[in-house]
């Protein structure tokens, strides 16, 4: 959302902010031994986390008000906007540590909706036969017109948006009110992407770390659930176990492809500028024009940590059951884990 206005003061909505106050405490999870971590309220965070049943660095914690008191060697937020390095410089933070206004400026163009359109074309160049995915950009409604003819179910999406904010699912003919949040979104924006509808069976990722010179590594499977378009959980479970579930409708030997042209496709093109974690989102459709499965193997690039890297950092051990990772509201926002029997799909 921060990306989407692109403004140095951003207010969060009310709903962000208690969910951003509750679950302050997150990066204990994958920072080390000693890092500071940056929450609203330090007794709440305390409490949430020693309530946690999950392994954890040793951090301390602190607010914005005891930032100015620190010389810090490095910043490593869930993910950079003007928003965020306004708010730390005025907290006291060297500016030499943060990113500098032109390097934000690439950042929020690489996180453009946009961008999945070319690496779709990559990753899928001569294996079309085993995957699908198509991303349009249309600037005016005639344009999701046609493409709604054309498919007949299609999902619109924001260039900027995020967690299921932003998403529209058209089934046969446009509403009122969604021709005017396309209209709207189209004038603020520049435009709305357009995809096919797909019955989707498995949702998924690939997780990445950038070093911004193009050395691109690879950091494992996120199998995840979402309800609508809104992240609902994550697996917490072995690189194996993983690897196994999605392997009921893809093949190894084709994740094993498309993991090393995404590989290739970060460390060449504008993405290689980009220094941090990054998530591809993936997922396994119904082959309407054939047997089995097709691997959409772009849905969206995350260039931000990602609930799939927060998984990961738990790094179970094989002899650990899965488990379902969720965030909940029981008054609060709260991270819950629950006991998986197999590995988890959900069918639209």
């Amino acid at each position: 959302m921060a990306l989407a206005y692109d403004v140095a003061h951003f207010t969060l909505p009310h709903a962000i902010q208690e969910f951003k106050t509750n679950l302050g405490f997150l990066p204990a999870l994958w920072a080390d031994d000693g890092d500071f971590v940056l929450v609203d309220d330090v007794m709440f965070a305390l409490k949430a986390l020693s309530q946690l049943r999950a392994r954890h660095a040793d951090v301390l914690f602190v607010t914005a008000s005891d930032l100015k008191n620190f010389v810090f060697s490095k910043v490593e937020p869930w993910g950079w906007d003007k928003a965020l390095c306004n708010f730390l410089t005025k907290a006291g933070v060297d500016a030499a540590i943060l990113p500098a206004p032109d390097y934000l400026e690439m950042l929020r163009n690489l996180s453009d909706r946009r961008r999945t359109t070319g690496m779709l074309i990559r990753l899928r160049q001569g294996i079309e036969s085993a995957t699908c995915g198509e991303s349009l950009c249309c600037t005016a409604l005639p344009e999701v017109l046609d493409a709604l003819r054309k498919h007949g179910k299609i999902v619109v999406k924001a260039p900027w948006s995020s967690s299921g904010r932003g998403v529209r699912y058209i089934d046969g003919g446009i509403m009122a009110t969604t021709a005017k949040w396309i209209a709207n979104t189209a004038k603020r924006q520049g435009c709305v992407m357009v995809e096919p509808y797909y019955k989707k069976v498995c949702d998924f990722a690939m997780e990445f770390y950038s070093h911004g010179d193009g050395r691109v590594d690879y950091c494992g499977l996120s199998l995840f659930l979402t309800n609508g378009s809104s992240y609902s959980g994550n697996a917490v479970a072995t690189e194996a176990e993983k690897e196994r579930a999605i392997s009921r409708y893809i093949r190894p030997e084709l994740m094993g492809e498309v993991k090393q042209r995404a590989i290739r496709y970060l460390g060449e093109s504008g993405f290689r500028a980009y220094k941090g974690p990054l998530g591809i989102d993936m997922m396994a459709v119904t082959n309407d024009g054939g047997d089995g499965f097709l691997l959409d193997p772009c849905v969206e690039i995350n260039l931000r940590r990602t609930m799939g890297h927060v998984a990961n950092a738990l790094k179970p051990t094989d002899a650990e059951p899965a488990r379902l990772m969720r965030i909940v509201h029981e008054v609060n926002y709260k991270l819950k884990f629950e006991t998986l029997e197999n590995c988890f799909v959900k069918v639209y």
